[in-house]
């Protein structure tokens, strides 16, 4: 909950404290829900829980179950001397309405999902080696 200060007769609202997506999300529960076609099996690859690890980060406009995602307002590449690349894109979100953080993960649809009131600005970075995919490295807002 944000804290409030008096200034001038007037309530103004601090800042909510900066947060991360979490790096991984616990176990979930992975099971076909529909009957498999004829002649096929529905079934979980491996044993144990799934690893579910940070994969994705987006802007939305409202719920989630919209699927109305706000655009990057800016988008830096930076290169180093071994042909890597750090990707940052950022978005303003102090002026969104409705507007939440929303963090997916590798193989699941479950999304971790934090309103932004109170936020300024959103960014992730991407980084990829030399002849390899980009991977997310952090995403959060402050």
């Amino acid at each position: 909950m944000p804290l409030t200060l008096l200034l001038g007769g007037a309530a103004v609202l601090a800042a909510p404290p900066a947060f991360s997506c979490p790096a991984e999300l616990g176990p979930t529960e992975q099971r076909a829900v529909a009957v498999a076609p004829d002649g096929w099996s529905a079934t979980v690859e491996g044993e144990g829980p799934t690893r579910h690890v940070l994969t994705g980060f987006q802007i939305n406009f409202g719920p989630v179950t919209k699927s109305d995602g706000a655009i990057y307002d800016d988008l830096k590449q930076k290169k180093d001397a071994k042909g890597g690349v750090t990707e940052t894109a950022t978005w303003k979100v102090a002026e969104l309405e409705d507007a939440y953080a929303v963090c997916s993960y590798h193989r699941t649809a479950v999304v971790l999902v934090r309103p932004l009131k109170g936020y300024s600005e959103c960014k992730l970075v991407n980084q990829r080696t030399r002849d390899t995919a980009f991977r997310l490295k952090e995403a959060g807002c402050r």
